[in-house]
């Protein structure tokens, strides 16, 4: 069985968790099958197949997805994977990306080589994902125009006489991202990494999806260790979707009863992010991902309270593999990532956060094993290959 993994950024280009996550899946499938790994060359020398592309760019930065997202790309990013299937003798595509989708699905239709792609986010629905955020069971263009676009102008962009374009480009992506969606509707099979992310999309009319975790990091050893200053992590990007404001009110009240905990952010600050940090709180600016994974062990509590429904948090499957305790807003993909180790809260109710805070710090050790337990249970990692492993024989 021979793979071919299709993503506009792949290694050394990590942009987001997306990418670590195709590289594990690679790396743990590659013991058994052959995989290979297609993108663009945008400059960085990699093991990977690379094709010819006229930008280039350093590791961590990306591009405007208009790079991508036309049929120029399309067609010529399709020749080389075509080129690919052939030379490789390539069985299944399996895509990992976005905007390179339609180049496989042009691709795989002249070879006759079936396509698979993993969903982790919302851009084949809406370019905004402000209606899932506003809880929505779907997305209607009358609601993005009406709703979404407005809120997006208040929340995400600076007073600008720009407004009105910037509103008209953002018709246009609505737009444009229904053909994405209809290349989407043309592959064999849809895998959300969280069974509320499939369900969104079911909601949304691509029936054929499925729910496969991402597969996780190895666990990590860690002694448990009791801190005269708790800490309480959080890590991702510091905005209104990501309900960072939240933390900062419940960080305000445990300033009062708790005044040795301590908060600490890791992450881009967004626009939409107008509150201040208070003195319990520490902000560390954006960190490479090798800087991130030192922080979980000294930490006694993972924190993550988007208002937006969460795929499938990888830090959040990071804090696990730690042992952390989870304290988790009660929005999609989070809710996997909480049963005996934490608490899922309402995000309107910061008193109860707090409560529910205290109850992990009065019973850290307790908790912390509990993590453990749901992380080798619920994300097995020989358990989620063998799904990945299963699903490509039924289309070879």
């Amino acid at each position: 069985m021979n793979l071919l993994f299709l993503n506009e950024y792949a290694n050394p280009h990590f942009v987001s968790g997306a990418e670590r996550s195709m590289k594990a899946l690679s790396d743990a499938l590659s013991k058994k099958i052959k995989v290979y790994t297609l993108s663009p060359n945008l400059g960085s020398r990699s093991k990977d197949i690379k094709f010819p592309f006229p930008k280039k760019i350093s590791p961590g930065k990306t591009l405007t997805p208009l790079w991508f997202n036309n049929p120029i790309f399309w067609f010529y990013a399709a020749y080389f994977i075509k080129k690919t299937i052939k030379n490789k003798k390539i069985d299944l595509i399996h895509v990992h990306g976005k905007y390179i989708l339609p180049s496989a699905i042009i691709a795989g239709k002249i070879t006759k080589t079936p396509v698979i792609i993993t969903v982790r986010d919302f851009k084949f629905l809406c370019p905004l994902a402000l209606c899932y955020t506003n809880q929505q069971k779907k997305c209607s263009l009358i609601y993005y125009i009406a709703k979404e676009i407005p809120q997006y102008l208040r929340k995400y962009t600076q007073a600008s006489i720009l407004k009105p374009l910037i509103a008209l480009r953002l018709v246009l992506a609505k737009l444009g991202q229904n053909d994405l969606k209809w290349f989407l509707k043309q592959t064999n099979q849809v895998i959300a990494v969280s069974p509320q992310l499939a369900e969104i999309y079911k909601n949304s009319g691509i029936k054929k999806t499925i729910s496969i975790y991402n597969l996780p990091p190895k666990e990590n050893k860690r002694k448990f260790k009791s801190n005269k200053q708790p800490i309480i992590l959080s890590i991702g990007k510091l905005s209104y979707g990501k309900g960072t404001d939240v933390i900062l009110k419940t960080a305000r009240i445990l300033q009062k009863k708790l005044p040795q905990v301590k908060f600490v952010f890791a992450g881009s600050k967004n626009i939409s992010l107008k509150q201040e940090f208070p003195s319990n709180c520490q902000y560390l600016g954006r960190l490479t991902h090798n800087q991130v994974l030192k922080l979980y062990p000294q930490a006694d509590i993972f924190i993550i309270l988007s208002r937006w429904p969460e795929p499938l948090s990888r830090a959040g499957l990071e804090a696990l593999s730690f042992g952390l305790p989870i304290i988790a807003s009660d929005r999609g993909g989070n809710q996997e990532l909480v049963k005996d180790n934490g608490f899922l809260v309402d995000l309107d109710k910061f008193e109860n956060i707090a409560k529910d805070i205290q109850k992990i710090l009065n019973n850290l050790q307790n908790f912390s094993n509990q993590s453990r337990k749901l992380f080798q249970q619920r994300f097995n990692q020989s358990e989620i290959l063998e799904k990945h492993r299963k699903l490509y024989k039924t289309f070879i």
